[in-house]
């Protein structure tokens, strides 16, 4: 049985480097690197982005670690992205790139995720008045299902929301049903605890740092 219906994607970044070729001459006899003379200072500019970049990987590498990542999806299809991060109560996370057109809510990304996975995404719901509440989920091997009992009332999925992935996290007071997506927002669920879900910067979001840096290079 495939487990995976949905095609992966790599929870590493790597870093590119940018090299520019040396023109080398002579003069009298002796070979010369003309490069040197006339892009010494683009040429310190560049590595500076480069280091920039390089640290900014290794943070990235260091938090998808700390977020205990267990694997990552794309599924739809479309010219539009939300993500979805789902931490399970041992930390367990997973984070979905879900593709569309058009407009969506918070639910229809949870059934375009079901539809792809059939069997490995499942989720339970609880129908009120007021609309749907996610009550279970499971992923792979992990599994939480609660509705908050006391004495601390933590024991259920907590919905948490931002516009992109360079916002902080807000725990959301619309339910899942009635938050509209567009392009480049997130969406976390968190079992069992009260703390945001653990920052782990979409792939779009090194994009975005990175073209900030290689602006900042070019406007000196």
């Amino acid at each position: 049985m495939v487990r995976h219906t949905a095609t992966p994607r790599s929870n590493h970044i790597t870093a590119r480097t940018f090299l520019g070729a040396g023109l080398v001459g002579r003069r009298n006899g002796y070979a010369v690197d003309r490069s040197r003379s006339c892009c010494e200072k683009e040429s310190t500019h560049m590595k500076c982005v480069n280091s920039l970049m390089i640290v900014s990987t290794i943070a990235f590498s260091a938090t998808v670690s700390h977020a205990d990542i267990v694997d990552s999806f794309v599924v739809g299809s479309g010219a539009s992205s939300s993500y979805l991060q789902f931490q399970f109560a041992n930390n367990n996370t997973y984070l979905y790139e879900v593709r569309y057109d058009g407009a969506v809510f918070g639910d229809d990304l949870i059934t375009i995720i079901a539809a792809a996975q059939p069997s490995y995404f499942a989720y339970q719901t609880i129908s009120y008045s007021f609309g749907d509440a996610i009550v279970g989920i499971s992923i792979g091997s992990d599994s939480n299902e609660g509705f908050g009992t006391p004495p601390e009332y933590l024991d259920y999925w907590h919905y948490w929301t931002r516009d992109d992935a360079l916002a902080a996290w807000s725990e959301s007071w619309v339910g899942f049903a009635d938050r509209a997506h567009s392009n480049g927002m997130n969406d976390g669920w968190v079992f069992g605890s009260n703390s945001a879900p653990t920052s782990v910067p979409t792939p779009s979001a090194c994009v975005v740092i990175a073209s900030m840096l290689l602006t900042r290079r070019r406007r000196r």
